[in-house]
């Protein structure tokens, strides 16, 4: 029997699981749990033990971290098909999740608890291969966003986030520019790099200005990624 679409989808966005046999994958989809979410849900904080990996079925997730002067740095948005919180795999026991989880919109996520899916993978070691290749991307992301904290409110730092996002979630139009279909304030957009929502409103509107961007309430458009990736090497 085949696991139900979200469970399905679950194991699919991982390589190594996704050319199981169908009893194999019926398996694993018995570890899945899905549960429904809401905007502004917390769904795990940094202190809190890793227990399960996630993935998500609808809706996004950003994930944040906070300085101990309470300034937030907004890591990454995941959206629906993208699996985190990965590093709960193999942990000690007493380590937390490496960031804070927050519904960016409602929707659902599915997850499945780390013990359960290691005590799995240790009969079929070969399947964790994809997951470490997973981790090594998240790695890279987060290297990605060090360099960008890095560059504090400069403009170059500002770019640098816009094409990333853009390589992310933005989908390519015929005329080549990229729509980024994201709901996300000045001080959201600042929280990438540590800049504040004045200095980001300052350059949004200068690259308005320049005809480089244009922003909505839902969506982003780059009208140039060139001179984005100009100003990011600046």
């Amino acid at each position: 029997m085949s696991p139900l679409p979200e469970k399905a989808a679950f194991i699919n966005r991982i390589p190594a699981f996704s050319i199981l046999p169908d009893q194999v994958q019926s398996e694993i989809a018995t570890l899945v749990k899905t549960k429904t979410v809401t905007t502004g849900e917390t769904l795990f904080r940094d202190t809190q033990p890793a227990e399960a990996v996630y993935f998500i079925n609808s809706g996004k997730v950003k994930l944040t971290k906070s300085s101990a002067t309470g300034k937030e740095i907004l890591l990454d948005i995941r959206s629906k098909g993208e699996v985190f919180a990965e590093v709960a795999l193999f942990s000690k026991p007493d380590m937390t999740y490496p960031a804070n989880a927050v519904i960016l919109e409602s929707g659902a996520v599915s997850y499945i608890r780390s013990d359960h899916l290691e005590a799995y993978l240790m009969s079929h070691p070969e399947l964790t291969i994809s997951l470490f290749q997973l981790m090594c991307d998240r790695l890279r992301i987060a290297q990605t966003t060090l360099r960008d904290v890095a560059l504090y409110g400069k403009l170059s730092a500002l770019s640098t986030t816009l094409l990333r996002l853009a390589g992310d979630y933005g989908k390519i139009q015929d005329n080549g520019e990229i729509v980024i279909p994201l709901r996300l304030t000045h001080e959201e957009i600042g929280n990438f790099f540590g800049a504040t929502r004045e200095s980001v409103s300052r350059m949004m509107k200068e690259l308005s200005r320049q005809g480089v961007i244009t922003r909505t309430r839902d969506t982003l458009t780059i009208h140039n990624p060139d001179q984005l990736n100009e100003y990011s090497t600046q």
